[in-house]
């Protein structure tokens, strides 16, 4: 039986400038090393999945003290870090529903995600990238982002796209890569998707406590219009 997590699917984006992300990066690997051990030529990989499985090097959070050391830690690194965070939900049976022809649900958060991107760089120009998935899923998603620039989307011509986005090609990234940015995505996704639900109503969702302090941090982060309401900027819900 699918799950209420499992109905929706989630698109998570963190928006640096160069500098802060250089900080962050640095910040972000000297907690990686206070915690875990090994070996010091490969490098930490943080995945929600792998966190909450406590195996491996992660067998270290079945000590309650030093995993709330560690969520104190994370906490701390995300409220210092200086990023613009947004948040895209969608209900994927919905989706379905309303469409004739629907597009893949991932790839129509990635349009919701990017034309808001591109709103927030105003005259800039940025950069985008993201974690691989596998060798269809990635093909696809190239496949997408490259019409995307292309073409544009059902509100916004390519114009938008082609002044923002300095590549017609997305980078994606494996996990082994190691990029800081990803894990923080991963790490924020699921208790921000939690809160977005919970925002729009859906019955029968919680927060755990620690998730609960994570969206906060994210809500502060995110988005938003100048009366500071960030539905449909930051918090897009589809």
């Amino acid at each position: 039986m699918e799950t209420l997590h499992e109905r929706y699917l989630a698109l998570c984006g963190v928006i640096f400038a160069e500098a802060n992300y250089l900080k962050f990066q640095a910040d972000w690997e000297q907690m990686k090393r206070q915690f875990f051990v090994g070996d010091p030529d490969e490098p930490v990989i943080l995945h929600r999945k792998e966190l909450m499985g406590k195996s491996g090097i992660f067998s270290v959070f079945e000590d309650e003290t030093k995993r709330a050391e560690f969520d104190s830690a994370f906490l701390r690194i995300v409220e210092e870090a200086s990023f613009t965070s947004i948040i895209v939900v969608i209900n994927k049976a919905s989706h379905q529903a309303i469409y004739t022809k629907p597009l893949n649900p991932y790839h129509y958060c990635l349009v919701a995600l990017l034309q808001r991107y591109c709103f927030w760089l105003g005259s800039r120009a940025g950069d985008v990238m993201g974690e691989s998935r596998g060798k269809a899923e990635d093909q696809q998603l190239k496949a997408a982002y490259s019409a995307l620039y292309s073409n544009g989307d059902w509100h916004q011509g390519p114009a938008l796209y082609q002044k923002h986005l300095t590549s017609k090609d997305i980078k994606l990234q494996p996990k082994s890569k190691n990029i800081a940015g990803l894990q923080l995505a991963d790490l924020l996704a699921h208790p921000a998707k939690t809160r977005c639900i919970l925002n729009h109503g859906v019955a029968g969702v919680t927060e755990s406590d620690f998730g609960k302090k994570v969206a906060d941090l994210f809500w502060t982060k995110i988005r938003k219009r100048s009366s500071g309401d960030p539905k449909g900027w930051g918090e897009i819900y589809i």
